[in-house]
């Protein structure tokens, strides 16, 4: 049975301007993550590099922290990328499901 959500997805009904602000959002991101990028130069950091340029979503941005760290870490220091990664997962706050936000990490008292 169809609902009633998945009408209204297909109807062209504005969705007051929320379809723009995450497209603005992933934007801010994007160039967040490539001016950090660009600031180092190398065959793997060029293709991660190519990857945020050609990123769809928020979510797809989400997903490429991992490699944009990765890339940064190599080469300066793990400590380095994370405290430069701090601010792009801060542009995030708010626009992803509870679910994909970072996790926090326990420790297991012995």
């Amino acid at each position: 049975m169809v609902t009633l959500r998945k009408l209204i997805r297909f109807l062209p009904i504005p969705t007051f301007g929320l379809r723009q602000s995450e497209e603005r959002r992933a934007g801010e991101i994007r160039v967040a993550m490539l001016n950090m990028l660009r600031l180092h130069g190398g065959h793997s950091v060029g293709r991660v590099a190519q990857r945020v340029q050609f990123a769809d979503d928020l979510e797809a941005l989400w997903y490429l922290r991992q490699d944009v760290m990765t890339a940064l870490g190599d080469i300066d220091s793990e400590g380095s990328a994370r405290h430069q990664m701090k601010q792009i997962n801060s542009m995030f706050r708010g626009r992803l499901p509870d679910a994909m936000g970072p996790r926090t990490h326990r420790r297991i008292p012995s």
